[in-house]
Order: structure tokens, then C-alpha cells, then sequence
């Protein structure tokens, strides 16, 4: 990613670097930064929120199955490389690249901007659009990373299921609603999965505009994914141990029962 948004940013003749510079002021407000989104997130994931908010477990879901697919079983230095990597490639690519480019666009004068047809039309039906041209180039990179998320990371719908043949027109209607709540969650997959992923961007795309230093996003995005991985890896590793502890209890009891 890094090495096509150097490209989008050679085309469009802007700053390849996103204004990065390695400043005290852009360490601490990347720690600042991402503040937020981590106790937000953190809220939504917790053990008790998810048991009585269904959205709340929809996104425990996305969360965990991005887990179990991915990072499950990295060392740790492989999770922080990883971490690292795809926080600087992914705001050289998004913020620098994209997001740079549409605000150049936007905000100099191009063909585009001349053109009646263009940007001018849109400047002239609302006069106030000049000013905010960041921010709508913040909100279109948004909307791009969203839309790449869902293509890429969109959960597919089986080819076929398989279920038990039921008799009674009780346990099909149990079943029925059992299939209907699953479809549901992956609905709500689907819907929240490129959601979070729109909403963070938008966030660090403000953050960037603010703090006109790289930097700072690649922080708050690092740490943002650190945590909140982090986190999810432990819980994992937790009710794995859990599961495992049971099987051994009820392991033992049956051993115990037979030898009586």
C-alpha cells in the first residue's frame, strides 16, 4: 500500500511523506488521539455490553473472527510487525496519498476546478464548500475504506447448509428461528465490519488535518490496533483455557465414574 500511494502521490505531484516529521508535539497528540476510539471500542467489546446489545455482539464478532483468521498464533514480534506495518502503509496509502491528492484537487487550480462542469459548479451551488474542502477529501477517503473493507473482508454467504431432518413442526420452527438469528448477525456483520473501519478513517483523516504531521495518525493507529488486538487475542486465549479446563474437569469425572 505504502509503495502504490507513493505512486498516487508522484502522479499528483504532492508530498509523499504526508508532512511527517518526527516532533514531540506529533507524539504526544497521536497518544492523545488515540484515546477515544480505544475506550470506545473497549466499551463496546466488553463481556457485559455484549450480552445485552446485539449490534454490541455483531462487532464482537467482526472483531474475533478477524482474529481467529489472521493473527491467531503470531509470536508476539510478529504481531507488532504486523501491527507496525499496516498502520504505516495503510496512512501512507490512505491519508498522504488519497486523502492528500483529493484535497489538492480540491483546494488548487486545475482543470478540474476551472472546468464549468467540475468543481466550480459545486463551489458556486454552495458557496461554503471551499473551506471544508479537507474535510469532504477526509470523508471521501472514509468512504473509500469502508467500501475496500467490505469487498475485501465482507463475511460470504454459504453455498449450502446443512441441517437435521426434524419431524415434529416444533423443533422445525426452533430451527427456523435459529437460522434467522444467525442470518442476522451476519447481517449485522456485514453492516458494522466496513462501518468501523469508515469511522476510524474518518477520525484519523481529522486528526491528520489537525496535526498536518503523518505521524501522528500512524501513532494513534498503531496503538489503536495494538490495544484493541491485543486485547481481543487475550480474551481468546482466555476462554480457550477456560474451554480446555472444562473438557479436562468432565474428562476426569467420566474416568472417575467408570472406575466405580
Amino acid at each position: 500500500m505504502a509503495v502504490a500511494g507513493r505512486f498516487i502521490c508522484e502522479v499528483a505531484g504532492i508530498d509523499d511523506t504526508g508532512g511527517f516529521n518526527a516532533s514531540l508535539d506529533a507524539i504526544i497528540a497521536g497518544l492523545g488521539y488515540a484515546s477515544p476510539p480505544i475506550m470506545a471500542l473497549l466499551f463496546i467489546l466488553d463481556d457485559e455490553v455484549v450480552k445485552v446489545s446485539p449490534h454490541a455482539r455483531a462487532i464482537r464478532d467482526v472483531e474475533d473472527e478477524e482474529l481467529r483468521g489472521f493473527f491467531h498464533g503470531m509470536s508476539a514480534w510478529q504481531f507488532i510487525l504486523v501491527v507496525t506495518a499496516s498502520s504505516v502503509g495503510e496512512e501512507l496509502f490512505y491519508r498522504a496519498a488519497f486523502q492528500g491528492a483529493l484535497a489538492d484537487i480540491f483546494l488548487r487550480g486545475t482543470d478540474l476546478i476551472s472546468d464549468p462542469r467540475g468543481m466550480v459548479a459545486l463551489t458556486g451551488l454552495l458557496p461554503p464548500f471551499v473551506p471544508f474542502a479537507q474535510a469532504f477529501a477526509a470523508a471521501i477517503t472514509a468512504a473509500l475504506t469502508g467500501s475496500l473493507y467490505y469487498i475485501a473482508a465482507s463475511p460470504k454467504d454459504p453455498t449450502y447448509i446443512m441441517a437435521p431432518v426434524l419431524k415434529t413442526p416444533s423443533a422445525r420452527d426452533e430451527l427456523k428461528k435459529l437460522f434467522a438469528a444467525w442470518y442476522e448477525r451476519r447481517q449485522m456483520k456485514k453492516i458494522y465490519s466496513p462501518l468501523l473501519e469508515g469511522l476510524l478513517g474518518l477520525y484519523l483523516g481529522f486528526e491528520w488535518i489537525q496535526t498536518n504531521n503523518l505521524l501522528a495518525p500512524i501513532i494513534t493507529h498503531g496503538i489503536y490496533s495494538a490495544v484493541v488486538l491485543g486485547n481481543g487475542l487475550w480474551k481468546l486465549h482466555h476462554h480457550q483455557q477456560r474451554l480446555r479446563l472444562r473438557v479436562h474437569k468432565l474428562e476426569t469425572e467420566g474416568d472417575n465414574n467408570s472406575t466405580r
